[in-house]
């Protein structure tokens, strides 16, 4: 059927509101074109066709992946300029705006992209390089840099890149000397930090069987914000790791930044017994919530007995045993080639490593078997598909939860306790499970409920959010929360009157504001004759009143709402409860933010670069990770620093021109420092393949509502 033929038919089921029609908007991705938020994919009867619509004019298009989306973004902007109303004034007379220059980026001519285009697919296909890499942020900075470098030579003139790009021993040196200046902006931050997480982990690396200990700092700033830092991948070269050899490394390395361990840090950790002796005094050690449920997890399909109980998950079991030796063979053999899928392995050291290569094997189960030999073929044959889908969609919302939990960019610690007890209601059997699946969600439900314990801190947090607080989803925990919270408010109302002597009854609020404090020094002459200006008195209500008036406000969000802007709103009401919040909400669900520095560790070295320091490891995860963050710190402390100076300015009576001169200035000076740190700047910007996700799981994001 050609594509007119088949447009055709597709707009006649439209047309009809056949109920086969069904519109598919493709995952947002980094690599996924923005196009895509203009169109949708249109299916029969389930199955995607080379046909897409325009969400606004609802026309008709074809589409293939591999001739690129340049037609759909043509139409996206015909079809924007043709639905745009003209003004009543238009006309040929040039309007006022013409007379300035746009800030919208030049048309770039088809002959020059072609060109640009021919040169990264030379530059991927001499150099080996991802495809990802053209997208990466720091390719980007090193392309704008040698594209502003171009700006100041004439088209006539013949320069060298030799003589432009400097020599790979060059870019090594620089690589120390950029670190040890961003290492040093890290540790002035570190000077006024006073409540802060602490994060650490092992690995060893398997090409040299060194072994590094990572460490990564995490708190929230006054105007509350978190802020997440990775101090470093060190190699540990100390004999053994053992619990006092960790305590004192990490102590030693936590010192270069100006940071110790005291009562009032908090240090989050594996679970580990080496761990959890290294961390029991002198700072409160939280353990990894994802390593209890991924432990579990790992009990369930490879243990036979675990704490002198037998795990009654055989059936279960053998499953997984037969899909793992069928695995196996398929990657060793190199026969995944034929298959529509890579057939992953199963890997301990990955959290829910055991979902990953069961809901692989599950999508190319009915090709698999033509690429087996008769010996595995006999292990092929007794899986059970049924219970293998049913298996699947049972962890589905395992894997759902690891992901919620190992965000980094939000507190997390407030959901251990409402997505724990999500997860022990789904092990709870139903009468349509099959007697395995029952096995599994009894055993799992037991292990969870005994070995994933909340801490303190984490009741505390659960109370600290408003959509949380009244513990609908776990109503037996409600009563111990309040109790630790209580005791948390009196400890710190008693340390407050044996630090002063005294409880504090009332505060004064000055009611003048910084615009009347210009306005006065200028024109100051009246002002002499007001009225003085009486301190609003408002009385500091005590710490457990505070709870009071919390737990009755009716005050809520969402869950894409930010909790912390929550509170900073609320911290004059609640000064106490918003202290607490900025004390524990640091405190992050998982180690994760080590594991994915140990991740991008094992891109940096490879079985090529093996020769690479420790050293030199380390400085690049360094200033992979933190050089972003840093330099957003830099600018917006310039930036405050330019406002200051111009209230000052303002207030001693400058002429507004030289302060304008002044700001002129210093925004130049501000250009030229992100210029000077462009090409220094990376970040981790991982992709991911587009999927198809037309699965029924529970939906995490709405676990407010469905708790």
């Amino acid at each position: 059927m050609d594509k007119s033929t088949k447009k055709t038919r597709i707009q006649q089921l439209i047309n009809d509101d056949s109920k086969s029609i069904s519109f598919f908007k493709p995952k947002e991705s980094p690599k996924r074109s923005i196009v895509w938020q203009s169109f949708s994919i249109i299916c029969v009867d389930g199955k995607k066709q080379e046909i897409v619509s325009c969400d606004k004019c609802k026309q008709l298009m074809a589409y293939r992946a591999r001739d690129g989306t340049n037609s759909l973004a043509r139409h996206t902007r015909s079809c924007k300029n043709e639905s745009s109303i003209p003004s009543s004034n238009s006309s040929n007379q040039n309007q006022v705006t013409d007379y300035f220059s746009s800030s919208k980026t030049s048309i770039i001519p088809k002959k020059i992209k072609d060109r640009v285009k021919i040169g990264c697919v030379e530059f991927i296909a001499l150099d080996s390089r991802p495809f990802e890499t053209v997208s990466g942020e720091g390719f980007m900075k090193l392309a704008q840099s040698l594209f502003d470098a171009g700006k100041y030579f004439s088209p006539t003139s013949t320069v060298n890149l030799k003589d432009l790009i400097p020599s790979p021993v060059t870019v090594s040196r620089n690589v120390e000397d950029l670190y040890k200046k961003k290492q040093s902006e890290l540790a002035k931050l570190c000077i006024n930090i006073k409540y802060y997480c602490i994060i650490c982990d092992f690995w060893t690396e398997r090409y040299t069987g060194l072994s590094y200990c990572g460490l990564a700092l995490r708190y929230i700033t006054i105007d509350y914000r978190i802020n997440n830092f990775i101090l470093g991948c060190f190699l540990y070269d100390i004999q053994t790791q053992s619990a006092s050899n960790v305590r004192t490394f990490v102590e030693n390395k936590l010192v270069s930044f100006g940071l110790v361990l005291n009562s009032n840090v908090f240090v989050v950790t594996d679970n580990e017994n080496k761990m959890r002796a290294a961390f029991k005094d002198k700072c409160i050690r939280i353990g990894c919530s994802i390593h209890y449920l991924n432990k579990q997890l790992e009990h369930s399909f490879t243990s036979e007995e675990i704490e002198k109980q037998t795990v009654k998950c055989d059936k279960v079991q053998h499953l997984f045993e037969n899909v793992k030796k069928v695995a196996t063979h398929v990657r060793r053999t190199h026969r995944q080639v034929k298959l529509s899928r890579k057939v992953q392995l199963y890997s301990d050291t990955r959290f829910n490593g055991a979902f990953h290569m069961l809901n692989v094997f599950l999508k190319v189960f009915d090709d698999i078997g033509v690429v087996l030999n008769n010996n595995y073929l006999s292990y092929f044959t007794v899986i059970d598909k049924e219970l293998l889908e049913e298996v699947c969609k049972f962890l589905e919302l395992f894997e759902e939860v690891i992901n919620k939990l190992s965000q980094e960019e939000r507190p997390t610690i407030y959901m251990v306790i409402p997505l724990r007890q999500l997860l022990i209601n789904h092990c709870e059997p139903q009468f349509e499970d099959t007697a395995e699946l029952k096995e599994l969600k009894v055993f799992l439900g037991n292990r969870i409920k005994s070995a994933w314990i909340p801490q303190e801190q984490h009741y505390i947090c659960t109370l600290l959010h408003p959509s949380l607080k009244h513990f609908h989803a776990a109503p037996n925990e409600k009563n111990k929360a309040l109790k630790i919270i209580r005791k948390e408010l009196l400890s710190r109302t008693s340390n407050v009157i044996s630090a002063t002597g005294k409880s504090p009854t009332a505060v004064s609020r000055d009611v003048t504001n910084t615009v009347d404090n210009v306005e006065n020094s200028v024109n100051n002459l009246l002002t002499r004759c007001f009225d003085k200006v009486t301190p609003e008195i408002r009385p500091v209500q005590s710490p457990l009143k505070e709870l009071d008036e919390y737990m009755i406000s009716t005050k809520t969000i969402s869950e894409t709402d930010d909790i912390l802007l929550f509170w900073k709103n609320q911290e004059e009401q609640y000064p106490t409860l918003s202290t607490i919040v900025r004390e524990l909400f640091s405190i992050p669900a998982s180690n994760t933010i080590v594991e994915r520095l140990f991740s991008a560790s094992k891109i940096i070295v490879n079985d090529k670069r093996t020769n690479l320091s420790h050293e030199k490891l380390n400085q690049l995860l360094f200033l992979k990770k933190n050089s972003t963050r840093l330099k957003e710190i830099h600018n917006e402390n310039l930036s405050n620093s330019q406002t200051q100076s111009r209230k000052k300015t303002l207030i001693s009576g400058e002429d507004v021109q030289t302060v304008c001169a002044n700001d002129q200035m210093n925004n130049s000076i501000l250009s030229l420092n992100e210029n000077d740190q462009s090409n220094n700047d990376d970040d981790d910007d991982p992709t991911q393949d587009f999927q198809d996700d037309n699965k029924n799981s529970i939906d995490i994001d709405n676990i407010f509502v469905n708790l």
